[in-house]
């Protein structure tokens, strides 16, 4: 059984060496990292999990001090290699063991809840131990109801539609939150809700939305905006210390 950091380094190859499924999520990533990001506000940020390599470059083009914490050195090696250093702190380490000696105006987990083994633990982590008094937490992550995991529950493909799949699981996938799920969670740590938003519409998994053109893919991401949460295919909350 490889040790976590050999599973953290080969789940983070597969982020750098993308599958033509998985360009799809990249592509839909960069149409909700505008619009979530537009909606943020601060001086100091911290990012957890650099991932798909999408959120960082767009965090450094509006705020002038950013951190992004990743358990993986293959993953903010390659990162540094498109940012530089200078305004960006690239910090390798667990979520878990991460202690500032500063605390933050906004940390973002974006994408990144759904792999932890304790999500609630790193929600409290960022109440108790990285923002300021006052502080943000802007969450995104994949919706369990989702149109396409419900329509795999009629095809008889799942037997709900949180249940987690073969492309969830190869990526590291440990949840899939509903949004009540997830407002919850922030509630329980302390947080209060100041936006929640779906984002994405996909009725349809990405190995059948590899053909869609980028305009298309943008379309169905500005779509789930206007769609209720219930159907969205994933969900944002911005929330804010107590």
């Amino acid at each position: 059984m490889p040790g976590q950091q050999e599973e953290l380094e080969r789940i983070g190859g597969q982020y750098l060496k993308p599958t033509p499924d998985r360009r799809v999520d990249q592509k839909f990533l960069d149409c909700v990292a505008d619009f979530v990001i537009s909606r943020l506000s601060g001086q100091r940020v911290l990012e957890l999990g650099v991932g798909d390599q999408v959120w960082t470059p767009k965090l450094l083009a509006r705020f002038p001090d950013v951190t992004s914490v990743d358990g993986s050195a293959g993953l903010l090696a390659a990162m540094e290699k498109k940012v530089g250093s200078g305004r960006w702190t690239p910090v390798v380490s667990m979520f878990e063991d991460y202690r500032p000696d500063r605390r933050f105006d906004l940390a973002l987990a974006t994408y990144v809840l759904e792999h932890v083994d304790d999500p609630a633990q790193i929600v409290g982590l960022a109440r108790t131990a990285w923002l300021k008094p006052g502080g943000r937490l802007a969450i995104v992550v994949p919706h369990a109801l989702s149109l396409h995991r419900r329509l795999a529950v009629k095809l008889g493909l799942a037997a709900s539609p949180a249940q987690l799949g073969e492309a969830d699981r190869r990526i590291g996938h440990k949840w899939c939150f509903t949004w009540f799920e997830m407002e919850k969670l922030l509630l329980d740590a302390g947080f209060r809700v100041l936006e929640k938003r779906g984002l994405i519409t996909k009725a349809l998994p990405n190995s059948l939305l590899v053909s869609c053109s980028d305009e298309q893919l943008r379309g169905l991401a500005e779509l789930g905006l206007d769609l209720p949460i219930d159907y969205a295919g994933a969900i944002f909350f911005l929330a804010e210390t107590k």
